[in-house]
């Protein structure tokens, strides 16, 4: 039964139908009682077991009433201690127990007709008082008077059966034939119970028991024990009153141990299924399965342990004040998952009490979980409603319901609470699980953030330092070149000396120095002044870049003084090179800036040799030889030679 159905409804939901009118008036059919007997059944089978009756009266005629009533209680003591028959077999109808031992044994000795009689009443006794299944007296009464006409019916037929054969009372030996007649009498009472049982249970059945109805160990287990009459029949033939007595005392102990043991081995393979069904549910719970598969087992599991009309699962949502109802079933009918605001009924009453509800018949019960519910459609009759805690919270409910009465055992109850818990621990763990999710995409997304503010800042941080670097580059740069012929400075000029003379020192290469200077570069600034001067300085500094190598030196030494660094150069190339540069200031057009205006320059060559193992020597041997060139007359080159030789080229 779904929440808010026909059942005590759950707060202010509204009912979910979906089943057809057919449907719902064929399920009205069966509201009660297990295998609910047809009132034309019944009343079919009472008519014809009552003109049976009225037929073989005068059968009865001469026997001896006292022993008559004996055997109706005596087989109504042994169906008193009768058996499921799913005791013996997943598609065991009825009950089995040892009153075809008296049934059979009441054909032998009285015949066919006293014995139906015996039977019949046996069986409508039985119904009336001792049925186990809890009923309405009109279907109690309706169901009596089907099995007492199955009953007298299946005798009487069975009887003239043997009678017709031969059959005799056993007051003489029984023979092999007499054997066979008598199994014969057995397998037809068996065969006709059967097919007066069939339309009696037909609607109940599955179909795989529909395709076959017959269970065989069911007919073996009545073969034997009908087979076990013939003793009955000759004991009470010819054992004495209180023979018979101990007799049957002694059979009845067989069927109390019988029905003990049935009930104990019932009870074990039940406590087996339980422990297996709760062991199952609990590796779905360790196995990390979400909480739709966990109650998909649960609900699988119970629905294989017990017999229910409606089961139902609810999950509660303290933030939201909702029931998350993750099952729904209904009679055969799945709802989908849905969720609702709890009110008054019955599951809002188990959570709000936090207590568990067994109410076997909400019709006579003053419960008052189920005393103020509102029933919509059909009512249920059986309910349990557990509370599923987890500590002191309750985080949901589990309920099971039934149509009829008495329809769960209270060891039901036990079952329920153990599903209870374990879902309790699926849900706190999926809880949990779901927060520590949160949590990690919490700190994944602040990692994630912070990571972004780190990398541009790190970027931030490259690309200053990229900018230090480059101004750093550009200064260092701007302090090694002259500002205003872009030709390196004196700091240049003499961390490159020291590191070319020490290579040609420790290697023996040769190197050449060659200071230069403007011949009266002091008239161009007194006459055409300053601006034109520094024009002159620039010019005749491309001139001197442009004339050497990219492996040499050209340096403004300082005013209109340079200085040539040549790597592996001897004297006679330094003059070489020193009179062509010469040349090229001398021709160089300078008309453009003044046409009277004359530029020429004076060269100082120095070679590393003995006298010049220092830079400052290097320098000032160079410096004379500069200064040997302005007195020789200027525009010329002067090579030094040893300490104070000098040579001139004009």
């Amino acid at each position: 039964m779904g929440i808010g159905r026909p059942c005590c409804r759950l707060d202010n939901m509204k009912p979910l139908r979906t089943r057809e009118p057919q449907r719902a008036a064929k399920d009205s059919s069966s509201a009660t009682g297990e295998n609910r007997i047809p009132a034309w059944t019944a009343l079919a089978y009472f008519a014809a077991a009552f003109g049976a009756a009225w037929y073989t009266a005068p059968a009865l005629a001469g026997l001896h009433p006292p022993s008559l009533v004996f055997f109706t209680f005596f087989q109504l003591v042994l169906m008193s201690l009768s058996v499921p028959a799913a005791a013996f077999g997943a598609r065991g109808r009825g009950y089995v127990s040892l009153d075809r031992l008296a049934l059979v044994a009441a054909v032998l000795v009285f015949g066919a007709a006293p014995a139906a009689w015996v039977a019949g009443a046996s069986a409508m006794l039985w119904t009336l008082i001792a049925d186990p299944r809890r009923e309405p007296w009109l279907p109690r009464v309706t169901r009596a008077a089907a099995n007492a006409g199955m009953f007298l019916l299946a005798t009487l037929a069975a009887g003239l059966v043997y009678a017709g054969l031969g059959g005799v009372l056993p007051g003489r030996p029984i023979d092999l034939v007499d054997f066979g007649r008598i199994c014969l009498l057995i397998l037809t009472l068996q065969a006709i119970n059967e097919l007066l049982f069939l339309p009696m249970t037909w609607r109940s059945m599955t179909p795989a028991a529909r395709r076959q109805p017959v269970d065989w160990r069911s007919t073996l287990n009545e073969l034997l024990i009908g087979l076990s009459g013939i003793i009955a029949a000759l004991a009470f033939i010819r054992l004495s009153w209180l023979g018979f007595a101990v007799y049957v005392a002694f059979v009845i102990a067989v069927a109390v141990l019988f029905k003990y043991v049935a009930g104990v081995a019932e009870r074990e393979r039940e406590r087996a299924r339980e422990l297996g069904a709760v062991n199952r549910v609990n590796q779905a719970v360790n196995s990390a399965a979400g909480i739709d598969d966990i109650v998909e087992v649960i609900f699988r599991e119970t629905q294989g342990l017990m017999d229910f009309a409606a089961f139902i699962i609810g999950i509660y949502d303290r933030d939201a004040d909702e029931l998350d109802v993750r099952l729904n079933y209904d009679d055969g009918v799945r709802h989908p998952p849905a969720r609702r605001k709890p009110g008054e009924g019955l599951l809002a009453w188990t959570m709000q009490h936090n207590e568990a509800v067994f109410v076997p018949d909400r019709r006579t019960t003053a419960h008052p979980s189920v005393r103020g519910a509102i029933i919509l459609g059909r009512s249920p009759v059986s309910i349990i409603s557990i509370p599923i805690n987890f500590g002191n919270e309750t985080v949901g409910v589990l309920s099971v319901q039934d149509y009829k009465p008495y329809a769960f055992k209270p060891r039901a109850l036990h079952l329920l609470e153990s599903f209870a818990s374990q879902i309790a621990v699926a849900i706190v763990n999926t809880r949990l699980f779901a927060e520590l999710k949160n949590h990690q995409q919490e700190l994944e997304d602040r990692v994630a953030s912070r990571t972004a503010e780190l990398e541009l800042l790190t970027a931030s941080l490259e690309e200053t330092m990229r900018q230090k670097e480059a101004l750093l580059a550009r200064l260092e740069q701007e302090n090694r070149r002259d500002p205003l012929t872009r030709l390196a400075n004196r700091r240049h000029l003499d961390e490159a000396l020291e590191q070319e003379l020490h290579r040609a020192l420790r290697f023996g290469h040769p190197l050449a120095l060659a200071m230069c200077d403007l011949d009266h570069f002091k008239r161009v600034n007194d006459d055409y002044g300053h601006a034109l001067g520094d024009e002159v300085l620039y010019r005749v500094a491309e001139i001197l870049h442009r004339g050497v190598r990219a492996t040499d030196l050209v340096a403004r030494y300082g005013g209109e003084e340079f200085v040539l660094l040549l790597p592996e150069t001897d004297r006679e190339q330094a003059r070489v090179v020193c009179e062509k540069l010469r040349e090229q200031v001398a021709d160089a057009g300078w008309n453009d800036l003044e046409a009277d205006i004359r530029v020429t320059m004076s060269f100082g060559v120095a070679t590393v040799d003995e006298a010049t193992q220092s830079s400052a020597a290097l320098l000032e041997s160079a410096d004379r030889a500069l200064y040997a060139a302005k007195r020789g007359g200027r525009n010329r080159v002067v090579i030094a030679r040893g300490n104070t030789g000098m040579r001139s080229n004009a």
